[in-house]
């Protein structure tokens, strides 16, 4: 398949879960705005979208996978169009306890947006509680 066919082919699958999301595609602002309240990384504008909607780019890798955790499908589905649109999404039905895929996800992607001075703390703080429960093992 052409890169051409690609980004066409990846618009659509994009199309259609913003459509089954109640987004749409009207309004790239709004889905640029969307995905930034996930994406901790720098955010994406108005016209970065549009392009990934107008079949004339496909994003990064770490942006496909936040587009499919909000969106509910899987990320390679979404980037490639391959097998189930649902697999390999993560459900908080795994009996993973209170800490499931999803809950480490959003404690990782918090972490990503402190301060580097606010991570190093973090991690004094996982150390020392790890010290505390290593006896316990």
């Amino acid at each position: 398949m052409s890169l051409t066919h690609e980004k066409e082919a990846f618009s659509k699958r994009l199309a259609h879960l913003l459509n089954d999301a109640g987004i749409g595609i009207a309004s790239p602002t709004l889905v640029a705005r969307e995905f930034n309240r996930r994406y901790p990384g720098k955010p994406v504008t108005a016209q970065a979208v549009r392009k990934w909607i107008n079949g004339e780019a496909i994003p990064a890798e770490d942006k496909i996978r936040i587009l499919a955790k909000w969106l509910k499908a899987s990320p390679h589905w979404l980037h490639y169009g391959e097998s189930e649109k649902n697999a390999g999404v993560l459900k908080v039905e795994e009996k993973r306890g209170v800490y499931g895929d999803e809950t480490i996800t959003t404690l990782l992607e918090g972490f990503q947006r402190l301060t580097p001075e606010q991570k190093i703390m973090v991690c004094e703080i996982v150390r020392a509680l790890a010290l505390l429960r290593a006896p316990d093992q």
